[in-house]
C-alpha cells in the first residue's frame, strides 16, 4: 500500500464522514466484495473516493456520473488501467449487454427521473449471476413527519422514496433476486442525529469550519454508540434502504 493510496484513504475519509454514511458505505463495500479481475460499474461515483477502494483488490472499475466537477475530480486523482470515469446518464447507459460483473451505486437512485429505465439499463448491461449492490433513501422512520420528507426531497432533489416492498416488485420485474435488504439509521436516536446533520447540511459557505466540525462531531459520536444503539435490523422503516440483488440466470 503506498503512500499516495493511505494520503488519499485519510483524506477521503474525512471529507467523506457525514455519519448518515458510515454504515452505508461499508456495508455496500462489503457486500459487493470485489474481486481481482472483475469489471465493476459504479453508478454515481462523485469524486471516485469508494471506488479507489473498490478497485484495492484488483478490480478494474468504471465510474459514471453526470456532475462534472467531481467527476473530473476523480479522473485526476485516479488514473491508470484498473479505473475509467465517464460522464454518462444511468437511464442511458452506454455499455453492450452482459459488460459487468458487478453493479454497485450509493444512494443514487432516489435522484432518477426514470428509475425503471436505470434499472433496465443495468440489468442489461449485468451478466447473469451478476450482483447489482445500492442503496437507496427511505426515509421511512415512523418518527418521520410528511414536512421533513417534503423537505428533504427539495434540498436533495429527490424523486422517489423507497421501501422493501416497493423495491421488491420493481426489481423482480427485470430479473433481479433480492438476496438482502435492510434498512440502517431506524432508531429514534439515529433520527435525532440525522436532524442534527441536516441543519449542518443548510448552513452557508462562510460557516464550512462550523459544518465539517460539526460533521466530525456526529461522526465521532456515532462510532461511539452506534454498537449500542441497534442501529439496523428488521425494522419497518429507516432513513436509507441497502439492497443486494442477483440477476437471475434464467432469462
Amino acid at each position: 500500500m503506498n503512500k499516495k493510496y493511505i494520503f488519499r484513504r485519510i483524506v477521503g475519509a474525512i471529507s467523506h464522514s457525514n455519519f448518515r454514511r458510515i454504515e452505508e458505505c461499508a456495508t455496500l463495500i462489503r457486500w459487493l466484495d470485489s474481486q481481482a479481475g472483475e469489471h465493476i460499474l459504479d453508478i454515481g461515483c462523485g469524486d471516485g473516493y469508494y471506488d479507489m477502494i473498490i478497485a484495492q483488490p484488483g478490480a478494474r472499475v468504471v465510474g459514471i456520473d453526470i456532475s462534472k466537477k467531481p467527476l473530473a475530480k476523480a479522473q485526476r486523482h485516479y488514473t491508470g488501467e484498473q479505473f475509467e470515469f465517464l460522464y454518462m446518464n444511468a437511464e442511458e447507459l452506454d455499455f453492450g449487454d452482459a459488460s459487468f460483473d458487478k453493479v454497485v451505486s450509493f444512494c443514487v437512485i432516489e435522484h432518477f427521473n426514470n428509475d425503471d429505465r436505470a434499472i433496465q439499463h443495468i440489468s442489461r448491461v449485468l451478466k447473469p449471476g451478476g450482483s447489482f449492490v445500492f442503496s437507496a433513501d427511505s426515509l421511512s422512520n415512523p418518527g418521520i413527519t410528511a414536512e421533513e420528507r417534503k423537505a428533504h426531497q427539495q434540498r436533495y432533489a429527490v424523486n422517489t422514496f423507497y421501501t422493501v416492498e416497493y423495491l421488491q416488485e420493481k426489481l423482480a420485474r427485470v430479473g433481479f433476486a433480492i438476496e438482502e435488504i435492510k434498512y440502517i439509521l431506524a432508531t429514534p436516536y439515529a433520527l435525532a442525529l440525522a436532524r442534527f446533520s441536516w441543519k449542518l447540511d443548510v448552513l452557508p459557505k462562510a460557516l464550512g469550519v462550523v459544518k465539517t466540525l460539526g460533521y466530525l462531531f456526529l461522526w465521532v459520536i456515532w462510532k461511539i454508540t452506534s454498537p449500542f444503539s441497534n442501529q439496523s435490523g428488521t425494522f419497518q422503516g429507516g432513513l436509507t434502504l441497502l439492497v443486494r440483488a442477483k440477476k437471475k440466470t434464467d432469462r
